[in-house]
């Protein structure tokens, strides 16, 4: 009896090696003379191995197979809805992805010839992680047919699986990370709404128009949901989420058969003036069944879409828990893991600035942008028009969303992330240049004839023009002041367009800004190449195809009051004050463009910048950016940067995009004024 047992142990030993070296569908079953028979008439060692294989269709989950190899007993006693579809049950409800026996061994002492009982681990690889436990294999021998068959239980395709009881699958949910601003206050976080929906079989499917009137909805959308092919009676059917409802709508929710849930999802508590940085959720959408998706997303779930909920989705989804257990008296945790939350952000952004530049803007197709220049710190970024993330999160209608997509004025649109041609603004970026290469000094001083210039006759027919003729002898603080488009051109020319292009590197120009937040690359030529020399004369004051970001603009300024040094900007609260670009100009030159800066405010934009209540400094730039075909006229932007001279504690920029298009008199210049009035409100603006 020892050896015999000895011997069948090494056969089961080397057949389950070969079973666990190989994936299950990599198994070839075939019977022990080649092919399958039902009831061979073998020796007793071929008893042992018909035991063998009956033990790999159990770990291959091939019961069709099985069930040619168990007692009659058990083909009675369960049937096909136990042994084969209740299998199938458990196996898609678990996810198993393999399966297979180990520490396999006979129980001596309840075997005899007729009976052999085994125990062995039966191990589940499955989508919520590995499941081990002990089984119990019972197999009887029918001496009519000559053959081993087993005697099957619902334990054969789980241990501890009953007639009565169940396995539970509890997929345990942990919130998303939460998006702070600087001082603790909630950007994105996840919280309650309220989704009202229809009762099928209750709800009248002759008021859609009624019920879409009550919910602001069209009356297409409601018949789409209403008709969709998987309602039946008494179901409930979504139809929109909302924060809230008004008492007014919910009155006359049961008249239509309408209920409103309590569910949960991502709140924006300042909506509209953080949309484009912050982003908003959508449905997950999977390409096929093979999109690596499927790994941390189910149907119905949300991820997000734009803006930061996006950019850092995988550190602010949480991962999902999961409880496996029986049901029953015992209630037995077959395995647990728990959830995870998801990864808490902390930015720049102070929200309350945020929100005062967009209640300044909103209505107007701009970007701002502020900045500590101190630190790199970004303290806003704003572009406007706006859309609502709460809606597009919860479910924005079709004719809503058509009306977003089809503005003019482009809400869906980020403006702050693009890069632009600056105009003017870009003489204070020339002007180091031109400091660092000689050729402007607190005694450099030009007199220009006319209002048009060209270097020589190469040149052809080009010529640089300038807004203001200016016949007197200027220097360059004259010049920031009155904005020069000639003097900077010839300060371009006297550097050499490889000089002016080289200076320009020097701050950054054609490097991708080092921040957390995605920002395009700003350029000085399309090529990446040194221009012309009337290309780079363009550039002096900010044309041409020179391009840049708000940001980096800002971080170049900053550099005027932090003592020439240009700091990665930071949209990530705590992140270590990094120099990106060292000394890129001497003290002196830093002191002479702020003069010039402050002159501008006090004489040029005295009316739209100049206040009683700061000593304002910078510099304005006016754009000429395409063609608009509808109007048959230039597409006209105008910018305006600057700070506060005596406290510069943040550089403040503003872009306001098609002014061919207005019929007031705002501008760049106007707005940055009354974004400052409101952010001085209450005094002198201090990071918090």
């Amino acid at each position: 009896m020892v050896k015999r047992v000895g011997k069948l142990v090494i056969v089961l030993v080397i057949s389950l090696l070969v079973f666990t070296a190989c994936g299950v569908a990599e198994i070839v079953e075939v019977g022990w003379s080649g092919k399958e028979t039902s009831s061979p008439n073998v020796d007793e060692r071929s008893l042992e191995e018909q035991i063998d294989h009956i033990l790999k269709l159990v770990s291959r989950r091939d019961n069709e197979l099985l069930k040619n190899y168990l007692t009659s007993e058990s083909l009675s006693k369960y049937g096909d809805d136990h042994i084969v579809n209740r299998q199938q049950e458990i196996d898609k409800k678990l996810g198993v992805k393999q399966i297979h026996l180990r520490d396999v061994k006979i129980v001596d002492m309840l075997s005899d010839q007729n009976i052999k009982v085994y125990e062995a681990i039966m191990s589940f690889s499955t989508d919520y992680g590995p499941v081990e436990r002990p089984l119990t294999l019972t197999f009887i021998h029918n001496q009519d047919q000559g053959r081993w068959e087993l005697e099957w239980t619902p334990a054969t395709i789980f241990p501890g699986l009953t007639v009565s009881n169940d396995i539970i699958v509890e997929r345990l949910q942990a919130p998303r990370g939460t998006i702070f601003d600087r001082s603790g206050r909630e950007l994105a976080v996840d919280g309650l709404s309220q989704q009202v929906g229809a009762v099928s079989g209750i709800y009248d499917m002759s008021k859609h128009a009624e019920v879409a009137e009550l919910l602001g909805m069209t009356t297409a959308e409601v018949e789409k949901k209403m008709t969709q092919s998987w309602i039946k009676d008494n179901m409930f059917v979504p139809l929109q989420i909302k924060a809230s409802y008004t008492p007014e709508q919910t009155a006359h929710f049961a008249n239509y058969g309408l209920s409103v849930r309590t569910i949960g999802s991502r709140q924006y508590p300042y909506d509209e003036a953080l949309a484009h940085l912050i982003g908003y959720m959508g449905d997950v959408v999977f390409e096929d069944e093979n999109d690596p998706k499927h790994e941390h997303y189910r149907l119905g779930d949300k991820e997000g879409k734009r803006g930061l909920e996006a950019h850092f989705e995988e550190e602010l989804r949480p991962v999902r828990g999961v409880r496996v257990s029986l049901t029953g008296a015992s209630n037995e945790i077959l395995f647990e893991r728990a959830a995870v939350p998801g990864k808490n952000f902390y930015l720049t952004i102070d929200a309350e600035l945020q929100q005062k530049i967009y209640d300044v803007m909103k209505d107007d197709m701009a970007s701002t942008t502020a900045l500590d220049p101190v630190t790199g710190d970004i303290l806003a970024l704003v572009s406007t028009p706006a859309f609502s993330p709460s809606a597009m999160t919860m479910g924005i209608s079709g004719h809503d969303y058509k009306l977003l997509t089809s503005d003019p004025k482009k809400p869906m649109f980020n403006r702050f992330q693009m890069r632009y041609a600056p105009g003017s603004t870009f003489k204070i970026p020339t002007s180091i240049a031109a400091w660092n290469s000689g050729v402007l000094t607190e005694a450099t001083v030009k007199t220009i004839l006319g209002k048009r210039w060209q270097a020589d006759d190469s040149w052809g027919g080009y010529h640089v023009s300038r807004l203001v003729e200016n016949n007197k002898p200027q220097d360059g603080i004259d010049a920031i002041a009155i904005s020069d488009n000639i003097f900077f051109a010839q300060l371009a020319v006297e550097m050499g367009a490889d000089t002016f292009y080289q200076e320009l590197v020097k701050q950054g120009l054609t490097e991708k800004v080092p921040s957390e937040y995605p920002f395009y690359t700003s350029q000085i030529t399309n090529e990446g190449t040194v221009g012309s020399e009337v290309m780079m004369a363009d550039t002096a004051y900010g044309q041409g195809q020179l391009q840049i970001t708000q940001v980096h603009l800002a971080a170049i300024y900053a550099s005027l009051v932090n003592g020439g040094n240009i700091y990665e900007p930071h949209v990530l609260k705590d992140n270590e004050r990094i120099v990106w670009k060292s000394n890129i100009c001497d003290q002196t030159g830093l002191q002479f463009f702020r003069q010039g800066m402050r002159k501008a405010v006090e004489t040029t934009h005295k009316r739209n910048v100049g206040r009683d209540y700061a000593q304002f400094a910078g510099k304005s730039g006016t754009v000429q950016r395409g063609w608009d075909k509808d109007l048959g006229r230039e597409v006209i932007d105008t910018w305006f940067i600057g700070f506060d001279n005596d406290d510069p504690t943040m550089i403040l920029v503003t872009q306001l995009q098609d002014m061919q298009r207005r019929k007031d008199n705002v501008t760049a210049f106007s707005r940055w004024g009354e974004l400052m009035d409101s952010i001085y409100a209450d005094g002198k603006y201090t990071v918090p």
